[in-house]
């Protein structure tokens, strides 16, 4: 039983908490009009406090894998801006796309990730590209820019060397199941290793094989530590330290490691060591760029975030859909099979040129983006040029501190631009339409669009010319729907179970 202090005091708090959240409500629709703009669309909560209601359902469905989906049809219920409670801080969702062009481009100074990044990544991979924002973020994307270069990605010899023993490895006798994202994720740790760090991991008992092991076992730690952080915010304490801090330090001693060796190689040999023949590693032109130590491990370290899982993800749901689509896969096959997929000097330009393939791809990425939202957070009280008003027509005020959700998964979805049947994997709906940058954006878009994309883009495709070549059906052999699983990335809960049968 309580006694009469305690429900006094409890109800004492319920009419404060009640107090504050009326008023919060209040200064934002006075300062709504103060700016010219209109209250927004908002999500009809049953818990005004928290917004618990909606947080719950959207759990409750992420654990069945349709938390993608779900959240994306309270646009199809509440319009394309949507201002709901989440957890006790405001957030705005939309996909209305003049909404993201003033956020990634128009107003982009005004929008940034760090204050949320920042503070829970940072004691893993420090102040880079990924965490910072405006001139800090500018320094570290100059630093980036030469590894990303056409001249630098282009000489596909290196990738395709590592490709060599992931098709070795895929079952040759034309009816043995297997399940492609689980290798096409071992390829790509490999290749972004090669590609970020210069180390190519390799199976053996000597002593560096089992350091690159070691690292990527700690990598792999580090990154559930931190989303396990994003989403406990305050009860991260809870986390253990060998999923956080102890996982974090090994890894950065690995790097620190890795950088002096590279620093002593370029020393005694720079002429040698960084010819411009071959292409460099990220931690090399780091090097070249910077004396800064801590600066090439954190810009290195986010290198490796950003490449490892983007191209795996892309292919395997790519691969699911061929394997459930025949005919386009018989285009496919006809579109590359007079490609010489050995001669690298010119591949580049060869892979990018094929329509169908490139199609094929756009409507990957449409259906199932790598990244089905992204968020950004206003750096300074702001407005957006729609969400106000009962038609959502009018501009509304955002204060300082607000997320702003882009809802791609949604916004891929609207049949005004994509056109009819909507949830149909067509590639020949890229013969018509022509999305604006702001309509279409499977890798982000304005100042800080993937710095990787074309890269992701040529690597998939070479994948996806090779499978076509080497193998004249891929066969489903799950008949389960695509089943979005968010990590960093949206990967098939149910992954990519299929039968290659050979040419």
């Amino acid at each position: 039983m309580f006694d009469t202090s305690s429900l006094i005091l409890t109800g004492f708090l319920s009419i404060l908490l009640y107090v504050v959240v009326i008023s919060r409500a209040n200064k934002f629709k006075t300062l709504n009009h103060q700016h010219g703009c209109e209250h927004p669309v908002t999500y009809p909560h049953i818990d005004p406090f928290f917004g618990l209601d909606l947080k719950l359902q959207e759990i409750r469905q992420s654990l069945k894998y349709q938390g993608i989906p779900f959240m994306s049809n309270l646009h199809i219920k509440y319009g394309k801006t949507i201002w709901l409670n989440n957890l006790g801080t405001s957030d705005i969702r939309t996909i209305d796309s003049e909404n993201l062009q003033n956020a990634w481009s128009t107003n982009n100074s005004d929008w940034g990730y760090q204050p949320y990044r920042l503070p829970v990544m940072g004691p893993f991979c420090g102040r880079g590209f990924i965490t910072t924002d405006n001139e800090e973020w500018q320094k570290a994307r100059v630093l980036l820019r030469p590894t990303f270069s056409k001249a630098n990605i282009s000489n596909l010899s290196p990738f395709i060397a590592l490709t060599k023993a992931f098709f070795q490895g895929i079952p040759q006798d034309g009816h043995t199941t297997v399940d492609l994202q689980t290798p096409l994720a071992s390829l790509f740790v490999g290749t972004s290793m090669k590609f970020v760090l210069g180390v190519t991991p390799r199976p053996g008992a000597d002593g560096k094989s089992d350091e690159v092991a070691a690292f990527l076992k700690a990598f792999q730690k580090s990154f559930i530590g931190m989303g396990l952080s994003f989403m406990l915010g305050p009860l991260q304490f809870l986390i253990p330290k060998s999923m956080k801090y102890e996982a974090y330090k090994e890894v950065q001693s690995y790097l620190d490691s890795l950088i002096e060796t590279e620093i002593s190689a370029e020393n005694e040999a720079s002429s040698s060591h960084f010819n411009g023949s071959n292409p460099r590693s990220l931690l090399q032109g780091l090097i070249k760029e910077t004396d800064d130590l801590i600066e090439i491990r954190d810009n290195a370290l986010q290198g490796m975030m950003a490449v490892q899982d983007t191209t795996p993800v892309l292919l395997s749901n790519t691969l699911f859909l061929l394997s459930r689509n025949p005919k386009v896969y018989d285009r496919l096959r006809d579109e590359v099979q007079s490609l010489d997929l050995e001669e690298s000097q010119h591949l580049y330009d060869k892979l990018r040129g094929l329509s169908f393939l490139h199609n094929i791809i756009n409507e990957s990425l449409r259906l199932f983006p790598i990244f089905p939202a992204l968020a950004r957070i206003s750096l300074t009280d702001t407005t957006l040029p729609k969400g106000g008003g009962k038609d959502g027509n009018s501009p509304i005020y955002v204060p300082k501190g607000t997320k702003l959700w882009a809802n791609f998964y949604g916004l891929h979805r609207i049949e005004s631009v994509f056109g009819p049947n909507i949830e149909s994997f067509d590639p020949d709906r890229w013969y018509s339409i022509k999305p604006s940058p702001w309509e279409y954006m499977p890798f982000g878009g304005g100042p800080r669009a993937c710095v990787g994309q074309k890269k992701a883009l040529v690597e998939a495709s070479y994948m996806l010319a090779k499978f076509a070549q080497l193998y004249k059906r891929i066969e489903s052999r799950d008949a389960r729907n695509w089943a979005g699983q968010r990590k960093l990335t949206a990967s098939n809960a149910n992954g990519c179970k299929v039968v290659c049968v050979p040419t």
